[in-house]
């Protein structure tokens, strides 16, 4: 379903008479509904969704991820953008996630995260083109083999746009004193974690949006 400018300023006004009538409520039976009121369908609310992020090119965004597809999309399906998957890790708590980048129909470029262990939803933001960026770093101590925190250092690098992850490692692992220490190292799509050999101890370095 496509929208004209026309169009999309009537569903969103007629979105907004509903949002407004119903104020703290969350649903309502049709009976309720004045005559003036006229909700729109779900397709007309997601042509709408479509539409405004063509307009708007938001700078973030929490869309849905159909895997198997390789898109990203509105909650009923319309197509927002290609992904592109990095690689599946868990969070401290044990949750899946994967780092994604999408190339959205505005033509413009998102990161962000799936949360696989959630559902189906991503929240992204937009590239920005710069000549540098940042990542944190986090060297702490392991128990069990999972972060402990009992200590923990910090740095944030800065670094020019398109350094290597062998670049990168090498300037977290000089900030945090570790330049000549080999490890085990885990590349989580928009970061790593370095666990180096005969310590207790683990190094997180994550790109910062």
């Amino acid at each position: 379903m496509t929208l004209s400018a026309e169009s999309a300023v009537a569903i969103r006004n007629r979105e907004t008479a509903l949002r407004n009538w119903l104020g703290n409520r969350t649903s309502y039976h049709p009976s309720e509904l004045p005559a003036d009121i006229i909700p729109p369908t779900n397709e007309e609310r997601s042509a709408l969704e479509v539409f405004e992020f063509l307009r708007d090119k938001p700078a973030r965004y929490f869309l849905y991820i159909n895997r198997e597809k390789g898109v990203a999309t509105t909650w009923t399906g319309e197509v927002l953008g290609r992904v592109t998957f990095g690689r599946e890790y868990r969070d401290n708590f044990g949750g899946k996630r994967i780092a994604v980048r999408i190339a959205a129909i505005s033509g413009d470029e998102y990161h962000g995260t799936y949360f696989v262990s959630s559902g189906d939803y991503a929240r992204v933001q937009k590239v920005k083109r710069a000549e540098s960026f940042q990542m944190s770093v986090e060297y702490t101590d392991t128990f069990g083999g999972e972060a402990n925190y009992c200590w923990v250092k910090r740095e944030t690098l800065t670094l020019p746009v398109g350094a290597t992850d062998r670049q990168i490692m090498r300037a977290a692992k000089l900030a945090m004193g570790l330049n000549a220490v080999r490890g085990r190292l885990e590349s989580h799509g928009d970061g790593f974690a370095f666990y180096p050999y005969r310590s207790a101890t683990v190094m997180f370095v994550q790109t910062i949006y």
